[in-house]
This record gives structure tokens, C-alpha cells and sequence, in this order.
């Protein structure tokens, strides 16, 4: 087994399984050992899932044995570590005696942080809250998927889970979790468009754009605290990204006109922005219902919005996707659609690219979007149904939910 800590109170150490092994030591060492696992008992029984889970423990030797909760959260400040550990008290009624980032960690297989070391935490007699209010602490999950259509080798579709901090830019799991503070949350979707694998090539493009470029955005919107200058910065992103395809698209046949969709969401610790071209989609939830955040940039589509003709009869209309603003390709400057929102205290975001709109109506699209189950199961509910009607062309989608803790 591989030490991990060889202290004066404890011995932790980890096998070839990843379980954690904690002996205990030192002053106490038999009550400490008897009231941490009395603590994860009632954890276990009262539905906490990111906490360690005893898997044995032995009285004789004093030492338990549970599960591997991570690594520690080293972006973890004291206010997020406070809103955990007042989530942990208020639904699962155990007050830890040392809520702190050191007793903090990142678990990638759960996609979520946890709490650990509770041999000094005390077990209340029921759940209650806090006398103190809530801190304001965001809690983002997310679940993404892009499968290659039928009707051609390859996937032109590509997307983005992006977190930004003043530390350092990352490409995140295509599910996972983080706490929005000081980490901010990039969502992206594209749609190439191109011969000869330049589609795939144009909308990979953009999502290294959007990662080269998300520091300096970042930068921006915690100087300024300004929407309207975020929002700014976001056009002038986009239209450089635009003229950088273009260009690039000139410089072989391969790759002449090829151009992509973008739909884009930024979401900081207090507010979402998007930024958006061509016909995939953002679809927001929150408690006044659901509302598409960006309009599809095709002609067809605005007459079916107008109520020119019926669903129907855009799903099947010729020029369906006719678009009249992409990124690179042969359309001229973009014009992309940009917004930002406070955010509430808890929403849903759906993100994602034609073969969604391909395969299901509009009505099933809201109805899998609005269902009361994890995000994870929404996005595969959604995947999967808009296949099995179609699954000719790629399809991408993002589903996150944003939550104050």
C-alpha cells in the first residue's frame, strides 16, 4: 500500500484498489475512531454521497477502511468550503468540527467535491439549518455527448467544458462538477460545415479559440464587473474567430468556405452570458419555464416562429438549413446574437446542435429538458430518443445545471 499521511493522529494509506485505510493514533485515538465511524454510518444512512463511504472498520487495530474521495481542492477558498460544509449540516445534520479547504476534495469519479476527516464531527439529532444565511456560492454539473451521424464518415460537431480562474485555463471531463468562485464555467457547441473534413476542422477551430481566448475574457469581466462590456468583448471574440476561418479557409481548397455554428455559454458567480451563430441552440429552464436564449439564423425558422406555417412544415421545408449567419464560410460579417442573465437561484442549460432539432419535436425537446431527474440522465434521455427518430446527421448537446449550494 502507498502512504499518503504518517502522522502523530493518523496513518492513511491507499490500496491497489484506491480504498483509503485510516488507523488511528495518539491521544483518544479509540474514541476518535469510534465517533468517525458512527459519523459515516449516519451519513451513509441519511443519502450523502460526497463523503467517504465505509466500506470495514476494525476495533482492535482502530482502523477503518472507505472509499477514495480524491484529491484535495486546492481552488477551494473559505467561502465555498463554508457552503459545503453548511450544505452538510443543513440536509444531512452532521456538523463538521473543522470546516475548512484543507478537509476538502475533488473526486472525478463522483464528478463532485467532498468533505472527509470527520473523526471529531458531531451527529445532530435531526437535520436543521443554519442560523446564518446561505453564502452566495454557485454549484455548476454538467453532462455533454456528440455521436457521429449516419449519413457520412466522421463528426464535424465539437464542444467545449472549459473552467477559468485566475490560476490557470483547463479542458474539463465531458462531465463533472465545480463550484463557480472564483472558477468560471465555458459551455460550447459547433456545427462544421466544409467538404473533405473541413467542417470538422472549422468547428475545432473555434473551440481552440474560445480556450486561447478565455483568459483574457476572464480578465475582462472580473475588472470591470461590467455586462455590457463583457458582452462586447464576446462580439469582438466571435468576429475574430470569424476572420480567422476566412482566412484560413483561403489558404487551400480543402478547406475554401468552410465555416461553423457556435452557441456558447459563460457562466460566472453571478451571471450567465452567451454568445451564439448559425441554428444550434441554448435552451434555458428556470421556474418562469423554459425559453430558447438564441434564434436559429435561418429564414425558414423565423417564418415558423411568426407563425407562417407549422411545425411541420419547417422540419420539411427545403430551406431549413439555409443559414443566414455563420461563422466563416461564405456569409459576410457575422452578426452574433449576445446576452447575459443574473443568475437564479437555480437553472438548467441546454446547449446543443442540429441533430437534436433533427430528431425530436419541440415539444419532446421540453419536455426530456424540464424532467425532475440528474442532468446526466436528461442528456443521454435526449441523445438517444433524437437517434433513434433520426441519427442521420451529428449530434451534440451540453445539459447543465447551475444551483446555489
Amino acid at each position: 500500500m502507498k502512504d499518503l499521511k504518517d502522522g502523530i493522529r493518523s496513518h492513511v494509506r491507499i490500496d491497489f484498489l484506491g480504498h483509503v485505510h485510516k488507523q488511528f493514533r495518539g491521544t483518544d485515538a479509540d474514541k476518535r475512531f469510534d465517533n468517525e465511524v458512527a459519523v459515516l454510518k449516519a451519513l451513509h444512512d441519511r443519502g450523502a454521497t460526497n463523503v467517504p463511504q465505509l466500506i470495514s472498520h476494525d476495533h482492535e487495530t482502530l482502523t477503518i477502511v472507505t472509499t477514495n474521495c480524491g484529491a484535495p481542492a486546492s481552488l477551494i477558498t473559505p467561502q465555498k468550503a463554508h457552503a459545503l460544509f453548511h450544505e452538510l449540516e443543513e440536509n444531512y445534520g452532521i456538523k463538521h468540527d473543522d470546516p475548512e479547504p484543507r478537509n476538502v476534495t475533488y473526486c472525478p469519479k463522483l464528478g463532485k467535491f467532498c468533505l472527509i476527516d470527520f473523526e471529531l464531527s458531531q451527529i445532530l439529532p435531526s437535520p436543521q439549518p443554519l442560523e446564518s444565511s446561505r453564502p452566495n456560492v454557485f454549484r455548476a454539473n454538467w453532462q455533454a455527448y456528440s455521436i457521429d451521424g449516419s449519413k457520412r464518415p466522421g463528426n464535424d460537431d465539437s464542444h467545449l467544458a472549459l473552467t477559468v480562474n485566475p490560476e490557470s485555463t483547463d479542458r474539463l471531463p465531458d462531465s463533472g462538477e465545480i463550484l463557480l468562485d472564483p472558477s468560471h464555467l465555458v459551455l460550447a457547441v459547433s456545427d462544421g460545415m466544409g467538404g473533405h473534413s473541413a467542417g470538422q476542422f472549422a468547428s475545432k477551430l473555434l473551440m481552440a479559440r474560445i480556450r486561447k481566448e478565455a483568459p483574457e475574457l476572464f480578465k475582462t469581466l472580473e475588472e470591470h464587473q461590467d455586462p455590457l462590456k463583457t458582452e462586447e468583448t464576446l462580439t469582438t471574440l466571435i468576429k475574430e474567430a470569424h476572420h480567422d476561418l476566412v482566412e484560413i479557409s483561403n489558404q487551400s481548397e480543402t478547406t475554401k468556405n468552410m465555416g461553423a455554428t457556435l452557441t456558447l455559454a459563460w457562466i460566472s458567480h453571478d451571471r450567465l452570458y452567451w454568445a451564439h451563430a448559425g441554428d444550434s441552440r441554448l435552451y434555458l429552464l428556470t421556474e418562469n419555464g423554459i425559453r430558447q436564449l438564441t434564434s436559429d439564423d435561418c429564414e425558414a425558422w423565423h417564418r415558423w416562429r411568426k407563425g407562417d406555417f407549422t411545425e411541420y412544415a419547417y422540419r420539411f421545408h427545403p430551406h431549413k438549413s439555409v443559414l443566414t449567419d455563420a461563422l466563416g464560410g461564405q456569409i459576410g460579417e457575422p452578426h452574433p446574437q449576445i446576452g447575459s442573465l443574473p443568475l437564479q437561484s437555480s437553472q438548467r442549460l441546454l446547449l446543443c446542435t442540429d441533430g437534436i432539432m433533427d430528431g425530436l419535436w419541440e415539444k419532446q425537446i421540453h419536455d426530456h429538458f424540464r424532467a425532475k431527474l440528474p442532468v446526466s440522465q436528461i442528456a443521454t434521455n435526449l441523445l438517444n430518443h433524437a437517434i433513434e427518430n433520426d441519427g442521420r446527421d451529428d449530434t451534440t448537446l451540453i445539459v447543465a445545471e447551475i444551483s446555489k449550494i
